[in-house]
């Protein structure tokens, strides 16, 4: 299993951003080893790591985008997800490499 995990990510939560759209300092993009700027993933807001090995159609398709001036440490990131996960202030995005998408799941702290 190729798991790689970033720390503690502050959110910024905002309606002007898609559900399916999530932006980070290419910094911490690189923690998951993202080399490009933009990237498609299953995205799996909430849950355990459990869930994410075993999932197969709870999750939806997001981009994750890396932007510079994205403030290093902080996701950007819809409203309606951050509701969904019960407004946390800190999350960590955990990546797990499959095909054809790589599976994202976000945590809360």
């Amino acid at each position: 299993m190729d798991l790689r995990e970033t720390g503690f990510l502050k959110v910024l939560a905002d309606y002007s951003f898609s559900e399916k759209v999530l932006v980070v300092n290419p910094n911490d993009g690189f923690e998951l080893g993202l080399m490009t700027t933009e990237t498609t993933v299953v995205l799996y807001p909430g849950g355990s790591l459990d869930n994410l090995e075993k999932s197969d159609g709870d999750g939806y398709h997001a981009r994750i985008y890396q932007k510079n001036e994205c403030r290093l440490g902080t996701i950007e990131m819809s409203l309606k997800t951050a509701e969904k996960m019960g407004h946390p202030k800190y999350i960590r995005l955990h990546l797990l490499k499959d095909d054809p998408y790589s599976k994202l799941l976000l945590t809360a702290q």
